[in-house]
């Protein structure tokens, strides 16, 4: 009866979910420029405040004067990212919202260029801004030569808010403590189901 016990919780402590902290450069939009991103990266919702789409910007669509780090630029590559995608809003009036979805940050880090100085705030579940950093204008007319970087920093973030002064900024490689959920293995589920099985089988002859 013991060793049934035992074999039920170990299949239980497996079927909880894990936690895993969250770093995405948005090259999962590889081929789906301007595309809305919404909730495509676990753990993350990505809106406008009003609601409306940030989007994948993907530099091979010839759509952006960016510079990548991989040796690409496109138009006068007035603005700098790492690999073929970034992250955008079309309406360049809108800040961008990122919400996490599984539980509460510690931290959110973001690579931002900018034409003009980038704002980063964060919020907690009352809508309370918690804290704010903020990074001088880098794109390329500006003496840019690549991506800044952005940390804020504050237990119980909710979501963070994007923004510059003028509407001219793209961002990527996103890092954050915010939790998304992984699913535990189903064969190792199923496996452990088929042992306790066999057991209680050779308890009973």
């Amino acid at each position: 009866m013991r060793s049934r016990f035992c074999m039920l919780s170990l299949i239980i402590l497996l079927a909880k979910p894990a936690l895993a902290d969250i770093h995405t450069g948005f090259e999962t939009g590889l081929g789906h420029n301007a595309e809305a991103i919404g909730t495509r990266i676990p753990g993350l919702a990505f809106s406008t405040l009003s609601g409306g789409d940030v989007c994948f910007a993907d530099i091979n669509s010839d759509w952006y004067s960016a510079t990548s780090d991989n040796g690409k630029t496109f138009k006068t590559g007035e603005y700098f990212l790492s690999g073929d995608v970034a992250l955008f809003v079309q309406n360049q009036a809108e800040r961008a919202k990122v919400r996490f979805t599984s539980g509460l940050a510690s931290y959110f880090t973001i690579g931002y260029s900018s034409f003009y100085p980038f704002v980063v705030e964060a919020y907690g579940v009352s809508d309370d801004l918690l804290t704010s950093t903020s990074g001088a204008a880098n794109s390329k007319s500006n003496g840019g030569n690549g991506i800044s970087y952005l940390t804020v920093s504050y237990s119980g973030i909710a979501y963070v808010v994007l923004h510059d002064e003028g509407g001219f900024w793209m961002v990527d490689e996103l890092s954050t403590d915010a939790p998304v959920p992984e699913p535990a293995s189903l064969l190792t589920m199923i496996a452990g189901l088929v042992g306790l099985a066999s057991a209680r089988r050779r308890a009973s002859q």
